[in-house]
């Protein structure tokens, strides 16, 4: 594998400017346009620079995407991070304005220009070419050699706390990115037939894993720690594998860090006082239906293990759970879990499963998620018949939990007994502002990140002026990325019998204002998540490009929740005070 390595920008120890990206202080970047040279670099330097180049991909080399001809590649080489070697006496060569047009068309802006002589440029490609293995035709990865490869790549991913890992097979090379704190960033690449090994390596020691294993077929499995490739505090990786064009794929593996069972408070996760409150009453109760709705890596299921191991707890340990996932991912001590796995014929064994449960006498029944018709009816009457049942879905707000459970043909008339559906949930999670690198909304205008019309709604909607309002910074030595973690964004709905009768009627409208009226004017006193995403970006958490995003754009809030404009001025004030 070429270069797949400890930090972006990073080289060997001790090589002088190494370990510097671009741009950083101590390489001596000039920054701008076609005109950007390094300056202030001996010529050593800069080859010592390009040879040990460890984030980005040779685009213009045998396995590049861009497509060169050998005389360009005496004069350039174009780096995936915006790095190029330029030829001496080539800067201003049609040639080579020909090939930075193509790295555009690529989407790789060329920002940073180093000059070499042309011999170098010779021994440069030849590095590059060795590495990505253009000296073995066959690329024969051994077993041994792609586990090794799997398992470094997992474990850097997991050192920089990425939440996934992303490889696409490309026709020149295969591309690997991580995401940290919901942002996407490359750390390497390698060649085309190697990329396609380590996915096969990573399904040869999944479970779970179907029957077709071609690779122009679609394929799910998951790595445990069994498999021997996971570092210590990771306990699972998803596997998602899609067959892409002209017999290549593309791997998304989902990384489940170990959340310790005895971590049962989710007042840290970053809800508020209100929605804790909300939760801790839902937990209360042994009967009725809470659903938590959310999309991919949300945080749904540590707010659920933390929520039901707290309720175990404070029934004394006197109750009894009856889980059923697939596979098995929460941490419940006190419960009997069911790892469902697909039958034969296609089919979940969710069904079969939740029929188990039902004769097995829990007080809690916890169904990974509802996915299915068969799956909504028997959660519905497990319900009826006097149990409570957590489980998620896939929505994109708590109401409309509402509307899934309809798509999957729950009637409506029991959609309208308060008795069955008793508390909705949804959240997500955002990246929290790195205060060291942070900057100003005036500064982050200056510098075209934000539009004056952003800035001018949100001096509008929090009631300060833009110098003490934030925005994400460019990252700096502690963060990297500007972002220093991640916290939950959310709304809770307890329901009552007016909000679901308004819901059967299908008065939406209706049930939106009653659910956000305070309840001193006879509502629920509810707030959407984009208020609360706001609440934490008028106290500098967030970054209103991520919220924007994310949850939705701070216009829409201002026409469809003025009336809320004071009561977020308010929260504001109050999470402010608890963070001084």
């Amino acid at each position: 594998m070429a270069v797949i390595k400890d930090a972006p920008g990073s080289a060997k120890k001790g090589s002088g400017v190494m370990g510097k990206k671009p741009g950083q202080s101590g390489v001596g970047l000039k920054p701008g346009g076609e005109d950007s040279f390094f300056v202030g670099m001996s010529e050593d330097d800069r080859k010592e620079y390009l040879m040990n180049m460890t984030d980005a991909a040779l685009l213009t080399g045998e396995v590049g995407e861009i497509d060169v001809t050998d005389n360009d590649r005496r004069r350039i080489a174009v780096f995936s991070n915006g790095v190029c070697a330029i030829a001496t006496n080539s800067r201003w060569s049609p040639d080579v304005k020909a090939v930075l047009v193509k790295a555009k068309r690529v989407n790789v802006e060329p920002r940073y220009f180093l000059e070499v002589d042309t011999a170098f440029m010779v021994d440069l490609y030849e590095h590059f070419d060795k590495s990505y293995g253009m000296d073995d035709p066959d690329n024969d990865v051994p077993e041994v050699e792609r586990q090794r490869k799997l398992k470094d790549l997992i474990s850097l991913a997991a050192s920089r706390k990425a939440s996934d890992i992303h490889m696409r097979v490309l026709r020149r090379y295969t591309e690997v990115k991580i995401r940290v704190f919901g942002r996407v960033q490359e750390v390497g690449s390698m060649p085309p037939d190697e990329g396609m090994a380590v996915m096969q390596a990573a399904f040869s020691v999944a479970s779970d894993v179907g029957e077709n294993s071609s690779v122009m077929s679609f394929q799910q499995g998951a790595l445990n720690m069994k498999s021997g490739v996971l570092p210590p505090g990771v306990d699972m990786l998803r596997l998602q594998y899609s067959p892409t064009s002209e017999n290549r794929g593309a791997l998304v593996a989902r990384l489940k860090f170990s959340t310790p069972a005895n971590e049962v408070e989710i007042d840290t996760l970053g809800y508020n006082d209100d929605q804790i409150r909300d939760i801790i009453s839902f937990r209360r109760r042994t009967n009725g239906l809470y659903i938590l709705a959310g999309k991919v890596s949300s945080g749904k299921t540590t707010t659920l293990q933390r929520t039901l191991n707290k309720m175990y707890l404070e029934k004394n340990k006197e109750i009894s759970m009856f889980t059923i996932e697939e596979p098995v991912e929460l941490e419940l001590p006190g419960a009997i879990q069911c790892p469902v796995k697909k039958k034969p014929d296609g089919t979940d064994g969710f069904v079969e499963a939740m029929k188990s449960a039902l004769r097995s006498d829990p007080n809690i029944i916890v169904v990974g998620e509802i996915r299915s018709k068969e799956t909504a009816y028997l959660a519905i009457q497990a319900v009826m018949t006097g149990h409570a049942l957590w489980s998620t879905v896939h929505a994109g707000y708590a109401l409309g939990i509402l509307d899934r459970l309809t798509d999957l043909g729950v009637e409506s008339w029991k959609l309208e007994d308060p008795g069955i559906v008793r508390g909705l949930i949804y959240q997500r999670l955002c990246g929290v502002i790195c205060k060291k690198c942070r900057t100003t909304m005036n500064q982050a205008l200056e510098r075209g990140r934000v539009s004056s019309e952003l800035v001018e709604q949100m001096v509008h909607i929090f009631g300060k002026d833009a110098d003490h309002l934030y925005a994400r910074g460019k990252g700096c030595s502690e963060c990297k990325l500007g972002l220093a973690s991640r916290t939950v964004v959310a709304e809770t709905v307890p329901t009552d019998p007016e909000l679901l009768s308004l819901y059967s009627k299908g008065k939406r409208r209706e049930m939106f204002q009653y659910w956000v009226k305070p309840v001193e004017e006879g509502g629920l006193g509810g707030r959407p998540v984009m208020h609360h995403a706001l609440t934490k970006v008028g106290a500098g958490l967030l970054d209103i490009d991520e919220v924007e995003e994310e949850v939705d754009l701070v216009s829409e809030y201002i026409k469809n929740f003025s009336n809320l404009i004071p009561r977020l001025q308010q929260d504001v004030a109050e999470l402010e005070a608890t963070m001084a």
